[in-house]
């Protein structure tokens, strides 16, 4: 093993480890957007007792265990979708490094980091989350011309469908603002990262993954809890469609060409 080699895998294994952190992060940045606020105004606090959380509160998910799954300041019950975005990034950081080769496996982190980041911030900062798409789009458009994935045509051409479906949800819909639209910021990157074939997978895929978000989120929805927006299980849906789709490309190819 080379030294550029060893660097690689010790990078990647100290990104799962701190994968976690990413997730926490977004959840945070996703909370302040939703009311308002800049992700970088002032620190974390509890949102029942107002209290300023101490560095040993934000852990992520040691944090809860630690607790018991409660507020240390005022012993109030958390809610469970504080970890869940944690729990999320380390099973995708796992997930890739169990199914990607090496050469794809940093862009593959790199690109559940913006999947996450996307489907938690389309719907409060749909501004933000139409960026963090176009980085998404870049990358996938450099895979392909460094030949990591399949032919930068059929990105491009991806790209643009996406775009062009985007734009007609835009401005097809009576009310431009409507917040479910914010779900179609997916659809350029997802056919620069996986060519307009591919894209139309993910598409169905995300589509499925977005009703069973949506009927799994009423069912432990706690009294006392928002229901999730349709639009937020909408982009939970298509970046796991996403997600589900780089993963098994090759597998599904071959599965395409010789049969199921």
């Amino acid at each position: 093993m080379t030294f550029l080699e060893a660097l690689y895998l010790s990078a990647i294994f100290v990104l799962v480890l701190v994968s976690p952190m990413t997730g926490s992060f977004l959840k945070c940045w996703a909370d302040r957007s939703a009311t308002g606020k800049s992700v970088t105004d002032g620190r974390s606090f509890c949102d029942n007792c107002g209290k300023t959380l101490a560095a040993r509160d934000l852990i992520p998910i040691l944090s809860w265990i630690i607790a018991g799954g409660k507020s240390r300041c005022c012993t109030t019950p958390l809610r469970w979708t504080l970890l869940t975005p944690e729990i999320t990034s380390l099973l995708l950081a796992v997930w890739a490094v169990l199914t990607m080769p090496l050469p794809l496996l940093l862009p593959t982190l790199v690109i559940a980091w913006l999947l996450q980041a996307i489907a938690l911030l389309a719907v409060p900062a749909p501004r933000i989350a139409t960026i963090l798409a176009m980085i998404l789009a870049l990358l996938g458009f450099t895979l392909s011309l460094l030949d990591m994935t399949g032919a930068v045509e059929n990105r491009l051409l991806g790209f643009a469908l996406g775009l062009l479906c985007a734009t007609v949800a835009w401005t097809g819909a009576s009310d431009p603002r409507a917040r479910y639209l914010q779900a179609a910021t997916f659809l350029p990157a997802m056919g620069a990262l996986l060519g307009v074939g591919f894209m139309g997978l993910a598409i169905l895929v995300g589509a499925a993954l977005a009703l069973l978000h949506s009927v799994v989120s009423r069912i432990i929805k706690r009294a006392d809890e928002a229901p999730v927006p349709p639009a937020t299980s909408l982009a939970i849906g298509l970046a796991g469609g996403t997600w589900l789709t780089w993963l098994y490309t090759d597998a599904i190819s071959h599965a395409f060409r010789f049969g199921f």
